[in-house]
């Protein structure tokens, strides 16, 4: 935490904030619309010792989240959000131990995407199935060359892999 003088909604000073680092992203809706904007995510996760990345924020147990667009703060329902796409920057922390599977995926709406998914190196689940069948987050990281897309997964019709 950063010392800082805030201003609380109860009209106390705080001596310490939350440092945030900012995140363009592009969203694409459960309607087919798209919204770009930014999202502020925590210098350190709440879960592991790195810096927070979209993932993270997408896959927390909170329902909405802020999507900052001009200045003003969306509040976006994760339910309705089909697609996230962002950057990978050198400095993501992407889990290199494990397996890469290039896949193949169809969303409901008949869009297609094509990338990485990095399975868990577990003996007893080598499977791209056994991954997808055993995946407790709400969207899907699909790594690409210098982009992450991540797939909310009750918008998946199908998966391929590719060999």
């Amino acid at each position: 935490m950063t010392p800082a003088k805030a201003q609380p909604q109860n009209g106390a000073v705080s001596e310490y904030r939350i440092e945030k680092r900012r995140r363009d992203l592009k969203l694409v809706l459960a309607d087919g619309s798209e919204l770009e904007g930014e999202v502020f995510l925590r210098a350190v996760s709440r879960y592991r010792s790195r810096p927070e990345e979209p993932g993270d924020l997408l896959n927390d147990d909170d329902p909405f989240f802020a999507l900052m667009r001009s200045g003003e703060a969306i509040l976006v329902a994760k339910a309705q959000v089909t697609s996230v796409i962002t950057t990978v920057d050198e400095d993501d922390a992407l889990d290199t131990g494990a397996l890469g599977v290039t896949v193949e995926l169809t969303l409901r709406d008949g869009t297609v995407h094509d990338g990485s998914i990095f399975l868990e190196s577990r003996s007893d689940r080598p499977r791209l199935l056994d991954f997808l069948n055993s995946y407790h987050g709400r969207f899907l990281p699909v790594v690409s060359p210098g982009r992450l897309l991540l797939v909310n997964t009750q918008s998946i019709a199908h998966v391929r892999e590719i060999a």
